[in-house]
């Protein structure tokens, strides 16, 4: 093979080693980024979660109220 087409080659080689060593960042990005995500979402549900039984603690005391009053 002559010394052009070998140049040609191991230059296509580099660009395409530059594009997966860039993939690679952006893929680390995204990984970053969904553990962000999913530690916001585990503290959305720790939220809903509390907020469920204060609701249901405020339920109770209505209940025993409307009791009390015959309601």
């Amino acid at each position: 093979m002559s010394e052009k087409a070998e140049n040609i080659i191991l230059e296509q080689l580099r660009l395409i080693r530059e594009e997966l060593r860039d993939m690679h960042k952006r893929f680390d990005q995204m990984d970053a980024r969904f553990d962000d995500i999913e530690t916001e979402l585990h503290g959305h549900k720790m939220m809903i979660f509390g907020l469920s039984n204060v609701i249901g603690h405020i339920d109770k005391r209505v209940e025993a109220l409307e009791a009390r009053i015959g309601g």
